[in-house]
């Protein structure tokens, strides 16, 4: 059997409640917890990815001003040097080296100034030798630069011989009267021959010197000039990127944000609830843990507008008993003097006309009906707690429907009885059920009185916990206005009833421990279901 509330509510088994309606929701992002550390996530992964790329950069920038400071300054330098010493050779032996006094002095100052270009050609050579770990973009340039370097060497070394030519005979001047240092014409000749050469050889050595040194401080300028504009780049893009991890991380705080909110309805859900309103309902949508939350928001509001309405019923209830109390104990004598005193006024007019002892059945009749109502409100007043006992619920339906059955075909009410196969005992006061289940029964063929007649069925099954006995017609049904206000007291929907045999049901099967469902569209019929605890 199944209560569904506007096509998205409750439905129930044998194994409980379950929800009717709900969509179902894909299982990525499902629940709160998810979305928000999914939020986190992209946070960490944002900044993490920010901070890896500037890092990155920067270490290139830090290798490129290592490279600056450790290579390309030192060889900016040491070529700086061999070309400013190779100037002082190449000047030497063209301006200065005819002006000196003796071989001895052209050998002393030729073989400094060779050693000191020596060394800082090896210098540089090696230099360019350890810069083989160069970060990318550096191997090839240095490569040939280190041909350029050792091609130099090569052509120093050539000149070896040159030197020793040279040294010889050098040619050098007259100097404070002194004779020149040899007199032989073709040593003489060979020493300037030597100079020639040694000059233009020379000469082509400075220019390539010069060269490289002017390359290589083009070059140190370019990698400084590369070094401000990444520096001035790595800004921008700093800049920019943190100004995507903050977007990020506003655009993680709204998505965040508007997960909560519905816990801002839950919040004003549960106000309107503690100020009274009961039928408060909110939305089942939302995060999982939200929409869960919600469910069980809803089925406490639902519990606290039930339990609302049995406080008022049993409130109700209560001074509808003394107030039962009350009027049988005053009326109930009275009535009973009338009902004599017309039984004796109808014997006396026995002789009268037909009219007088008409109107003595009607007054009888009149006292008979409100003694049978102030009988109910008695026993209504009076209803005691259940004796339970183990009990067969279909022997008992078997007996009030053979007490029925005549009653209700006088009304052209067919009765139907089925039962369930195997059906557990019950704890009950037989007494009291039987009364429940004949006011069910007695309401159902009242109900279709203004048609004719119809059909009655009153059918018993049993679950894992409960025996159930259902009592069904195919009347007019019950108005929805009226569903949920149908066993509060003094609520009929029948002309002349006192609306109190719905409330007396009800109240005795909450005594017995079960419930009392109602099931009805209008038109179709209506069903009351009652639950009873197997023995």
């Amino acid at each position: 059997m199944s209560v569904i509330y506007a096509g998205r509510g409750f439905g129930r088994t044998d194994a409980g409640w379950y929800l009717v309606g709900t969509p179902m929701r894909p299982a990525f992002l499902r629940t709160l917890s998810a979305r928000i550390l999914a939020g986190f996530a992209l946070l960490i992964v944002v900044f993490g990815a920010t901070m890896i790329w500037i890092v990155t950069y920067m270490n290139d920038l830090r290798s490129e001003i290592e490279v600056i400071r450790t290579r390309y300054l030192k060889l900016t330098i040491a070529s700086k040097d061999l070309a400013g010493q190779q100037q002082m050779l190449f000047a030497y032996l063209r301006d200065e080296m005819a002006g000196e006094g003796t071989p001895t002095m052209v050998s002393r100052r030729l073989h400094r100034l060779r050693t000191a270009r020596g060394d800082l050609l090896d210098r540089l050579t090696t230099t360019l030798e350890g810069m083989h770990d160069l970060p990318r973009g550096h191997g090839a340039v240095v490569s040939r630069y280190l041909d350029r370097a050792t091609g130099m060497k090569r052509s120093v070394e050539q000149l070896a011989d040159t030197y020793v030519a040279l040294l010889a005979a050098p040619p050098i001047e007259r100097s404070l009267g002194a004779e020149p240092p040899t007199t032989d014409p073709a040593r003489l000749q060979a020493g300037v021959a030597a100079q020639e050469r040694l000059l233009d050889a020379e000469h082509r050595l400075f220019q390539s010197m010069g060269e490289l040194a002017d390359q290589l401080r083009v070059r140190t300028e370019r990698i400084a000039g590369n070094l401000e504009y990444n520096a001035s780049r790595l800004r921008l893009y700093t800049g920019m990127m943190g100004l995507v991890a903050v977007l990020a991380g506003l655009l993680v705080t709204a998505w965040v944000t508007v997960s909560l909110r519905p816990l801002g309805r839950l919040r004003s859900a549960a106000r309107r609830i503690a100020a009274g309103d009961y039928g408060s309902r909110i939305e089942e949508q939302g995060p999982a843990e939200v929409a869960d939350l919600a469910r069980e928001f809803n089925a406490m509001g639902r519990a606290v507008e039930e339990r609302e309405r049995e406080l008022v019923r049993s409130e109700r209830l209560a001074a509808v008993g003394k107030m039962a109390a009350m009027i049988t104990h005053e009326v109930r004598n009275p009535l009973s003097s009338i009902a004599l005193n017309t039984e004796l006024l109808e014997e006396e007019l026995a002789s009268s006309p037909g009219e007088a002892r008409e109107i003595c059945r009607a007054i009888t009749r009149e006292v008979d009906r409100l003694t049978a109502i102030t009988e109910e409100y008695l026993s209504f007043a009076r209803l005691p707690k259940p004796r339970l006992t183990s009990s067969s619920l279909p022997a008992l339906v078997d007996d009030l429907a053979r007490f029925v059955r005549e009653d209700l075909a006088s009304r052209q009410v067919e009765l139907v009885v089925e039962h369930g196969d195997d059906l557990p005992a019950v704890m009950c006061d037989e007494g009291q059920i039987r009364q429940a289940l004949l006011n069910l029964v007695r309401n159902a063929a009242e109900a279709m009185s203004g048609r004719g007649g119809g059909h009655v069925w009153v059918r018993t099954q049993a679950t894992d916990t409960v025996v159930t006995v259902a009592v069904a017609d195919d009347g007019p049904g019950i108005a929805p206005e009226l569903r949920d206000r149908l066993f509060d007291p003094f609520v009929s929907t029948k002309d002349g009833g006192t609306g109190l045999g719905l409330a007396l049901s009800h109240q005795i099967i909450k005594d017995h421990g079960g419930t009392i469902l109602v099931t009805s569209t209008p038109g179709e019929g209506a069903t009351f279901t009652l639950e009873l605890p197997r023995a």
